[in-house]
């Protein structure tokens, strides 16, 4: 009987993350913890973090007894990485009969959403694996960022009525006050952070997973030339590459309809630059091929 094993991204979170499997329904056997790995300017964030990994590696590993094993993650916020590691990771699970389970209730987001799209490909893909493939959230009970407001707004109440007679509570009614308005002005964070070149990163749709053996073909082949400037151009190079003789009439109108076909599943992208008709893997279809290869 295969084990049960939990993927785990860790953010700020402590008690929704281990109260599902030491006081829920949950089981599990092996629990991998996924954490950033590179330093951050925000030390207390990263500090808080680090202290979250720890005491869960501490909670799962002493004192509930299960086997914990820390991945740290390079580039939290490269979704185009994090997925084929997703993907080979669950899969090599899957493929031992393991059931996989992925709490996607904490952060890094980016890392939460690479698992859970890795876990929803597979199903997609093999149906059978419906049942093997979990993905969970756990809600919080309390947050805890709204009573530090609560406490926040009583605390500049209590330092409006003795900043008068002490110029520290001056200072620190005007800090606190600077809070309070930014909370109210922005909410609970501030600004869009520059990550991968912009100021957002975009999670694929899954496409679909009923692909022939031609379609696989182009992928591959697409993978490898980058991209190419019609149709045409890519039936030709790859009448060359299979290098069989081939009718190039009929080869270039199985090219033209498989490549539509992949446009319409998601996987390839075809951009009109004045006459041209550019022809590419689309974020999925450089995905498929980095999961499926030869």
């Amino acid at each position: 009987m295969g084990k049960k094993i939990h993927f785990i991204p860790v953010g700020f979170d402590f008690q929704r993350l281990v109260q599902p499997i030491s006081q829920g329904k949950l089981e599990a056997d092996e629990i991998y913890l996924l954490h950033s790995s590179r330093e951050s300017s925000e030390k207390e964030a990263q500090h808080l973090a680090e202290r979250m990994v720890e005491r869960l590696e501490e909670t799962f590993g002493t004192i509930l007894g299960k086997k914990v094993e820390r991945k740290s993650i390079d580039d939290i916020f490269g979704f185009e990485a994090a997925y084929p590691m997703a993907y080979e990771m669950i899969q090599n699970h899957v493929d031992q009969g393991d059931e996989v389970w992925v709490n996607i209730s904490s952060m890094p987001r980016t890392v939460a959403f690479a698992f859970a799209s890795a876990a929803n490909s597979l199903v997609v893909e093999k149906p059978h694996l419906r049942n093997q493939v979990h993905t969970y959230y756990v809600s919080p009970e309390e947050y805890l960022v709204t009573r530090m407001i609560r406490e926040l707004r009583e605390e500049q109440e209590f330092l409006a009525r003795i900043k008068q007679d002490s110029t520290e509570a001056e200072e620190r009614y005007e800090r606190i006050s600077n809070i309070v308005d930014d909370v109210n002005q922005n909410g609970v964070t501030k600004g869009a952070k520059q990550m991968n070149g912009g100021l957002h990163v975009e999670f694929p749709t899954v496409p679909s997973s009923d692909l022939h053996e031609f379609e696989k073909t182009v992928l591959h082949f697409l993978y490898d030339i980058k991209k190419t400037e019609s149709t045409s151009e890519l039936a030709r190079k790859l009448a060359d590459e299979l290098g069989k003789g081939v009718d190039q009439d009929s080869f270039k109108s199985k090219v033209q309809y498989n490549v539509k076909k992949l446009d319409e599943k998601g996987f390839i992208k075809r951009t009109k630059e004045e006459n041209r008709t550019i022809t590419e893997l689309g974020t999925m279809g450089k995905l498929w091929v980095e999961t499926h290869p030869k």
